[in-house]
């Protein structure tokens, strides 16, 4: 059944995140200003409020408004804290109806991003002390969501950018026990490490004089240490790259014994993973590096599906045997309520293809280090940045991309960077990422 005529059969329901699941499929060629102002037009049911509070938060920061996105994220942040008891009255309608009627309260990874994208919100606005708030937070949720061997909501990206967040307090140990902890979840997922981690590691703990650790990471990693001399400084940039894929309605039958026959299902699926991720390059003086993917976005929510998946499918077999019997009954009285029973039951069942759908399908991240008096590029995007003297008294400049527009954040804030795209140049961008 299409979205318009489940919508048709069962307005009740409301359809507010179908009309989202349309503007994130559209995000890439539309751009982040138009999909907001179209996202603003619509009024979400409470159901789906995290949804829609994520979906504009993380656009309003792709579109330049910090103080604006930090607002809906946290917004959202608070509602999901207050989801987690969920009440008799949700849980029942999800069981009789479908899981559409509960309210929306985010994946493990939804729940420790919304953390890492406020902290990009108050980083780039300089306030480092709000970000390094975020990070702590974001530690307690994945401690929260550990369980046993599973990785469930760990995510290197926040454990990588809480390494920077320290690194920028000069809280050394705990940035070195950040990154730890990021090459331990990828190394635990089997993902590459990137080179930006791969330095942070190797730098801090020779440094911090962790000398048998640090030869560890150098047999591991087949390279050396690469620290900045006083006339030197750092660049690390983060990269957003592409659109997440949207979730989908898979509908099949199975056979139910209780009933000794078949019953329809409608299950959330993604769409076969095919994402090619593009990068940025950093150049400056005779160094480029390029972005290295530090969380593989399109396969963190599929892992998330796919450890609900046995529940969803739990649940939504109970209900569809508990809609026969009463389809049946009503039909066996031969009447008009049979019919009507009937639709019902076929326009109610539907599955809860919300997610936070404006999610990058990758972050990247960079790191390099060049001569406090040399300036920088982003190659891909023809930017160039100003001398490092320029912008910060510091050993550090942060920046922050995304593939949608040209805008870039720095921090310490020297005032947005950034050329204006065209449609054309939208499309090149985003091109070749599905």
């Amino acid at each position: 059944m299409t979205p318009v005529v489940f919508c048709a059969l069962a307005s009740f329901q409301g359809c507010a995140h179908l009309q989202i699941d349309q503007l994130a499929t559209e995000l890439p060629r539309s751009g982040p200003e138009k999909t907001l102002a179209a996202l603003e037009a619509i009024h979400p049911p409470d159901r789906d409020m995290v949804q829609y509070l994520l979906d504009r938060g993380l656009l309003k920061i792709y579109n330049g408004d910090l103080a604006g996105g930090r607002q809906d994220l946290e917004a959202a942040k608070q509602l999901m804290a207050s989801l987690r008891a969920i009440s008799a009255t949700e849980t029942l309608a999800a069981a009789t109806v479908n899981e559409t009627l509960r309210k929306y309260n985010g994946t493990p990874s939804d729940q420790v991003l919304v953390h890492v994208m406020l902290a990009f919100g108050y980083l780039f606005a300089g306030d480092v002390d709000g970000a390094r708030v975020e990070m702590l937070q974001a530690n307690v949720m994945m401690q929260q969501l550990s369980e046993g061997d599973s990785t469930s909501g760990q995510l290197a990206s926040a454990r990588f950018l809480a390494g920077v967040v320290y690194e920028l307090n000069n809280e050394l140990d705990d940035a070195m026990i950040s990154y730890r902890r990021a090459y331990e979840i990828m190394r635990e997922r089997s993902e590459a490490i990137p080179s930006a981690l791969q330095v942070s590691l190797l730098n801090l703990s020779w440094t911090q004089g962790f000398h048998d650790e640090y030869e560890r990471y150098a047999t591991a990693f087949g390279r050396e240490r690469q620290l900045p001399t006083e006339n030197d400084g750092e660049w690390i940039l983060f990269y957003h790259d592409g659109v997440v894929s949207n979730k989908q309605e898979s509908r099949f039958t199975v056979f139910a014994p209780e009933i000794d026959g078949l019953i329809s299902i409608a299950m959330p699926k993604y769409p076969s993973y095919q994402y090619r991720p593009r990068h940025l390059s950093l150049r400056s003086g005779k160094q480029r590096q390029r972005t290295d993917i530090v969380e593989n976005i399109e396969k963190r929510a599929r892992e998330d599906l796919d450890e609900q998946n046995a529940a969803l499918l739990a649940a939504a077999t109970a209900r569809a045997i508990a809609k026969y019997q009463v389809q049946k009954g009503a039909a066996e009285q031969n009447d008009l309520s049979g019919i009507l029973a009937t639709i019902i039951t076929v326009a109610s069942e539907q599955a809860d293809v919300r997610s936070w759908n404006m999610l990058p399908s990758s972050i990247q991240i960079a790191r390099t280090t060049t001569p406090v008096h040399a300036g920088a590029e982003i190659v891909e995007k023809n930017i160039e940045l100003p001398a490092f003297r320029e912008v910060t008294d510091g050993s550090h400049i942060l920046l922050f991309a995304t593939s949608l527009n040209d805008r870039i954040y720095t921090f310490p804030p020297t005032g947005l960077i950034e050329k204006e795209l065209t449609p054309d140049a939208r499309v090149q961008t985003v091109a070749g990422e599905f």
